[in-house]
């Protein structure tokens, strides 16, 4: 009985936000959503989303979307913030230490996929400050292969003109903000590439396509542990 209660209003509160977050993108904030290849999205099944990190409302952004619900990996203090936290913790979110590995968050993880929701991922573990892609962080791989569920890419162009780097208050965007669906990628058209850094270079390079950035990656140095890359913003 429980368990329906919180089914339902779990349906109730998804389509009410839908429509606050329809409303509030028009005003105050002025935003022209435009959706890419939204079909390309799985409707059903364990999923796992990889987009580029440009800015705090990028979460929100790629939620309303979405043809179907996400859950997001963020930062652990967020369940304890009022109203936030309720809405986080409504919308499953699995929450990640922040600056240290966090076994706990790639279990929950792991276990949410394997449920069949679909899981968003920011792999960059920071905002990018200079707007290019910056390097993903392998954990995403451990997810990977422990799931082997099919990644959809999806690139966020112009999140920032909302919620700039560095700020917390959003501003009117007066500007088309896309969102960007890929085509799902099969788990073993990625884990059949050599490398771990072929990998996360193939991943990158599928974002960079649908975001339009930069890849940096391609003079940086990729880290060498995968625990690393379970470290929130």
């Amino acid at each position: 009985m429980r368990a329906l209660w919180n089914r339902i209003v779990f349906d109730v509160a998804y389509v009410l936000f839908k429509i606050l977050f329809a409303i509030t993108f028009r005003f105050p904030f002025f935003v022209w959503l435009r959706i890419e290849g939204r079909k390309n999205m799985p409707r059903r099944g364990g999923l796992i989303v990889v987009a580029n990190h440009l800015s705090l409302a990028d979460p929100p952004v790629l939620w309303y979307a979405s043809p179907r619900h996400l859950c997001f990996m963020g930062r652990a203090d967020i369940p304890n913030i009022r109203i936030i936290g309720s809405i986080a913790r409504l919308a499953k979110m699995v929450p990640v230490k922040q600056r240290a590995p966090d076994r706990n968050a790639l279990k929950l993880a792991i276990e949410t996929v394997q449920s069949g929701e679909a899981l968003a991922i920011f792999p960059e573990g920071e905002l990018s400050e200079s707007r290019d892609l910056q390097p993903f962080l392998p954990g995403i791989l451990l997810i990977l292969r422990q799931t082997r569920a099919p990644v959809l890419p999806v690139g966020l162009i112009g999140t920032d003109k909302i919620l700039p780097y560095g700020k917390l208050v959003p501003r009117p965007a007066f500007g088309v903000v896309t969102v960007r669906f890929g085509e799902p990628i099969p788990a073993e058209q990625i884990l059949s590439l050599p490398t771990a850094e072929a990998q996360l270079a193939f991943l990158e390079e599928r974002v960079a396509r649908l975001s339009g950035q930069k890849r940096l990656s391609e003079q940086a140095t990729l880290p060498k542990t995968v625990d690393s890359s379970l470290r929130s913003e």
